[in-house]
């Protein structure tokens, strides 16, 4: 079975430095993750709440294999960066034993991919 999903890049905090007085430098390193994915941009719902307009989005990302992405990452999908909410969730696929995928729940990132 061949997947065709949409392209996926993995942003992952690196530290690459230290500055003068000794800190860490960091800088987002980027890595296309093979496989592809599933985007699910998930639905809205706005809760009552006095003296607040809120909306919440839950959008995920479907992986037909384990991949490497972990909870503070940030995945660009569509052009549009979305940081990693808690660890992905790697599923047991009922017809076949073996692996099903990950699933990695997102949240709408304020910086512009």
């Amino acid at each position: 079975m061949t997947f065709i999903g949409e392209t996926a890049i993995r942003r992952r905090r690196e530290q690459t430095g230290t500055d003068r007085a000794g800190g860490p430098i960091y800088t987002w390193a980027a890595t296309t993750i093979p496989t592809g994915c599933a985007f699910d941009p998930g639905g809205t719902r706005e809760p009552l709440e006095v003296g607040r307009a809120q909306v919440i989005t839950t959008p995920k990302a479907y992986f037909p294999t384990v991949v490497d992405v972990v909870a503070g990452d940030e995945l660009v999908i569509r052009g549009r960066i979305w940081t990693v909410q808690g660890d992905p969730a790697v599923w047991i696929s009922p017809f076949r034993s073996s692996v099903g995928g990950t699933v990695v729940e997102l949240q709408a990132s304020t910086e512009k991919g």
